[in-house]
């Protein structure tokens, strides 16, 4: 070690009075880690040039040669009382110079939302999948299938269902007759004439029904009252199927309680008045 002081790097570590090594600029040096213990420690870097000024550089760091250790359940400055479940963990150490994340981490419990989030998950999936699947045809007619699922040929709904039928016919009405005809059957006084208990919705034959929804009606009182708006026709509009759907869910209704017609008479009225 030089005894000149002047043009020197001195290196001191932690509280100690001497340099741990003195050399003159530039130099590189290594610094033994293995020789500390583990936890903080300070280099202090003393420049001296040849006027004898100083400069200072100080350098914090920490030394960990062991293991680490991670502590899950207690934490600085804690109060504490009863019995307190504390997980450790160590990882890592010197002659371990490969960082091993499987180590590293410390396991934590899966947090409760989580499973709640999967158990919801799973039920409804089971929920969709019993619900869509379709057995086999060798399998459909098995006395096992049928004593979980039943006969489900006489419970499915064709799309030409009584069911169906009726959501057409209630969709048909609220979104082409609603509007003037009112939700509930009851029209709006002098425009335009209610649907509940009307003599033509009610009439055992349809026919009259049908023309005024196809072909519509102008200036023809009803029941003794005249009307100002003007029934407008459908037919162009609106299928066989579509206005016997209407006219079903008009006479089954607020009350009503008249047959039914089907798409094919629509379809003769249709054909006799073009």
């Amino acid at each position: 070690m030089s005894t000149d002081n002047s043009n020197l790097i001195h290196v001191y570590l932690d509280d100690q009075e001497e340099p741990i090594v003195s050399y003159r600029p530039p130099v590189r040096f290594e610094l033994d880690t293995t020789q500390l213990e583990d936890g903080p420690h300070v280099i202090k870097v003393v420049a001296t040039d040849s006027s004898g000024k100083e400069g200072v550089k100080t350098i914090p760091f920490e030394v960990r040669n062991g293991p680490g250790i991670d502590v899950d359940g207690l934490q600085e400055n804690d109060v504490l009382e009863g019995r307190v479940p504390i997980l450790l963990n160590a990882y890592g150490g010197a002659k371990e110079p490969y960082w091993q994340p499987s180590r590293a981490e410390t396991p934590a419990p899966v947090p409760t939302w989580a499973w709640v989030l999967l158990l919801v998950i799973v039920a409804w999936s089971t929920f969709y999948i019993t619900q869509q699947w379709t057995a086999p045809d060798e399998y459909a007619e098995s006395p096992t299938y049928s004593m979980f699922y039943g006969d489900q040929s006489s419970s499915s709904s064709s799309p030409d269902s009584a069911t169906e039928k009726a959501n057409l016919g209630a969709t048909l009405y609220r979104t082409s007759c609603s509007s003037c005809h009112q939700g509930n059957g009851e029209g709006v006084t002098g425009a335009f004439p209610p649907l509940a208990g009307d003599p033509v919705v009610t009439d055992e034959d349809p026919t009259r029904h049908i023309e005024i929804i196809l072909f519509g009606m102008e200036g023809e009182p009803i029941e003794g009252v005249e009307y100002s708006a003007a029934m407008p026709p459908f037919s162009e509009q609106l299928s066989d199927e579509e206005v016997a759907a209407i006219i079903n869910h008009e006479r089954t209704s607020w009350g009503n309680d008249a047959p039914t017609v089907t798409a094919e008479e629509v379809g003769e009225v249709r054909a006799e008045g073009n």
